[in-house]
């Protein structure tokens, strides 16, 4: 069998580093992208140990994502997008919070994946069954809300789950055999999350691989009605449970 192609946006570090390695331990071809201006910074090196295809890519500059999807090849099979680039939550009280940073946050954990999504789409096309996967957060649901607070990363995430949506709608509307999915890693400590959380790493991204792998493309039409979430942090660790937007 050849192969299947993983492609990881924010590889250098956290999530999206461990999820790079899971999906290599278990015989894909990865390829991890790094944003030009992060090649100085020790997380550099740790994702050259991997073994992975590295690509420059940064979600704020529309050219460097088109520049990435070429260099990858609109011709090679993609199996696996998954966006994983994000900030941190801080400030927690919306009075903190700046139109700016609400603006650079949704640029990033929304606009990008969107772009990635777009130009990546030649090649995951040519896969027998394609899967964008944006990785979300509980912190994103509407219908949980109960607390307030963390406007700017809410807000961009919320966004991320209706681009999430409508995107696989006219996936299914083109007849194209590629699903999207939304993932919530649970509450992991990263340097994203200032360390704080209570979910190993190792667990959440395990978990997640086996959530993504058992995905089919029937997973869209559920999909298309509610955000699909792993809850890594609920008592069966990898269990898929459904969550309005």
């Amino acid at each position: 069998m050849t192969p299947r192609n993983v492609l990881v946006i924010g590889a250098n570090r956290g999530l999206g580093h461990g999820l790079l390695k899971v999906f290599k331990e278990n015989g894909y071809n990865v390829f991890g992208t790094i944003r030009p201006q992060t090649r100085s910074d020790p997380s550099f090196e740790d994702l050259k140990a991997t073994g992975a295809t590295i690509i420059d890519l940064d979600y704020l500059q529309e050219d460097s994502i088109a520049a990435a999807a070429d260099l990858y090849g609109p011709d090679k099979p993609l199996d696996l997008l998954i966006n994983c680039g994000g900030i941190e939550m801080y400030p927690e009280n919306w009075l903190d919070t700046t139109a700016e940073s609400l603006i650079y946050k949704y640029r990033v954990m929304t606009v990008g994946p969107f772009l990635a999504s777009k130009y990546f789409l030649p090649s995951l096309k040519k896969s027998e069954f394609g899967k964008i996967v944006n990785i979300t957060s509980e912190w994103a649901s509407v219908a949980a809300n109960n607390c307030g607070t963390h406007i700017s990363y809410r807000v961009p995430k919320s966004a991320l789950n209706a681009l999430s949506i409508s995107i696989a709608i006219e996936l299914k509307a083109a007849q194209e055999n590629i699903a999207v999915l939304c993932v919530d890693p649970g509450d992991v400590p990263t340097k994203l999350s200032r360390w704080a959380g209570d979910i190993d790493l190792n667990d959440s991204v395990r978990g997640m691989y086996e959530q993504i792998e058992q995905a089919t493309i029937e997973d869209t039409d559920i999909f298309s009605m509610d955000i699909w979430m792993v809850f890594l942090d609920s008592p069966e660790v990898g269990a898929i449970q459904v969550l309005d937007a």
